[in-house]
């Protein structure tokens, strides 16, 4: 009998820990932390039932990413820090790097400071990156 409750007791928290879900405050109103079952986690406001306002992502892989938020989205200012070493600060519309910033690629030592669109460098001269490394995290 002891050691079926054991069993009970630790299928219990196996299958409880294996869902997404808020562990921590309000994650639908307010300020929460909410942790996915890839073990993802969203520490910062929430308004309806997303991120909203300042937080941080930390994703499984390592990567995080500090900043602004709007309905779920990385919009606003806000640095990403890849699991290589790279960076990037600067303005963020709708997940993608756009508008102006600095990305760091931490191998080759180079920095790029200027304009974003859709996570692509731009040039004033050509619109388009021609010249520059590529942006692989």
């Amino acid at each position: 009998m002891k050691l079926f409750t054991i069993t009970a007791v630790l299928s219990f928290f196996t299958c409880f820990n294996s869902y997404s879900q808020c562990i921590k405050g309000n994650c639908y109103k307010g300020h929460g932390t909410f942790q996915w079952e890839n073990k993802d986690k969203y520490i910062g406001g929430w308004i309806n039932g997303l991120p909203n306002g300042q937080g941080k992502f930390l994703w499984e892989n390592g990567d995080k990413y500090m900043g602004n938020f709007e309905e779920g989205k990385m919009t606003g200012q806000g640095t990403y820090y890849w699991d290589n070493g790279n960076t990037y600060t600067g303005q963020w519309k709708d997940d993608n790097m756009s508008g102006r910033g600095t990305f760091y690629w931490d191998k080759e030592g180079a920095t790029y400071e200027g304009f974003f669109s859709e996570d692509k460098i731009m040039n004033s001269e050509t619109e388009d990156s021609q010249g520059v490394p590529e942006i692989t995290p």
